[in-house]
């Protein structure tokens, strides 16, 4: 059987993936939180932190998921 693809290039396609969806879900909720602030009046003054990092990205999803 012929394999077009190795092991690593099937992990880091997968991981890359798997980041690029991530990265999605947290722009998606970042402007819900927004756009409900703004529907609900919420007084906003501070701006939001820069997520950098994988760990900056799941604590925050920790943080609005409790």
């Amino acid at each position: 059987m012929y394999w077009s693809h190795t092991l690593e290039d099937l992990i880091r396609l997968t991981d890359l993936k798997i980041q690029f969806e991530m990265v999605k879900a947290m722009s998606f909720t970042e402007s819900l939180l927004f756009t409900a602030g703004q529907v609900f009046g919420s007084n906003q003054s501070k701006p939001t932190e820069d997520l950098n990092s994988v760990s900056d990205m799941l604590a925050f999803a920790a943080q609005i998921n409790g």
